[in-house]
C-alpha cells in the first residue's frame, strides 16, 4: 500500500519507503528498516538535527500554556506542576516525532534509494550489459 509522506510521518514510518516501523519500542529505534533495510542513522550524530524539531514542538506546547497559566493567575506551585505533568506527557511524542519530522525532512533534501532496491538496479544494469554484448570491464 502506496503511502503519502504525510501519513508516513503521522504513522512514524520509514521515510524511504513510507512503509517500515521506525519505532520498536515506546522509546527505541530500529537501526534499520524492517521492510526496506535503509540505515536510519546517516552517521553518528545523525539525530542533532532532531533536537531543532523538539525545541519548536516544545515551544509551542509550552509557551501558550505558560502564558495561559500566568495571565489566568495560576499559584506558582500548581503552574509548576501543571508544567511538569505536561512535560511528562508530552516528551515522549516530542522525542519521537522530532526524530521522525527529521528523518522525513532530511529524505527530502538528501533523497537515498533502499538498500534493497539499489542492488535491483545494479542486477538489472548488468543483465543489461550481458545482452548487449558489453564485457565486463570493457568500454563501448
Amino acid at each position: 500500500m502506496a503511502r503519502s509522506r504525510l501519513s508516513a510521518i503521522v504513522f512514524q514510518r520509514c521515510p524511504v519507503c513510507l512503509e517500515g516501523k521506525a519505532f520498536r519500542s515506546f522509546l527505541g529505534m530500529h537501526k534499520d528498516c524492517p521492510n526496506c533495510g535503509v540505515h536510519f542513522e546517516r552517521e553518528s550524530g545523525y539525530f542533532l538535527n532532531a533536537m531543532f524539531v523538539a525545541y519548536v514542538f516544545g515551544f509551542v506546547i509550552f509557551a501558550p500554556l505558560a502564558l495561559y497559566l500566568y495571565f489566568t493567575g495560576v499559584p506558582a506551585l500548581p503552574f509548576s506542576l501543571i508544567m511538569v505533568a505536561v512535560l511528562l506527557v508530552s516528551w515522549p511524542f516530542i522525542f519521537r516525532y522530532s526524530r521522525i519530522i527529521w528523518m522525513h525532512v532530511d529524505q527530502m533534501i538528501d533523497p537515498r534509494e533502499p538498500p534493497n532496491q539499489r542492488g535491483k538496479i545494479e542486477r538489472r544494469l548488468y543483465a543489461s550489459a550481458q545482452y548487449s554484448g558489453v564485457k565486463e570491464g570493457e568500454k563501448r
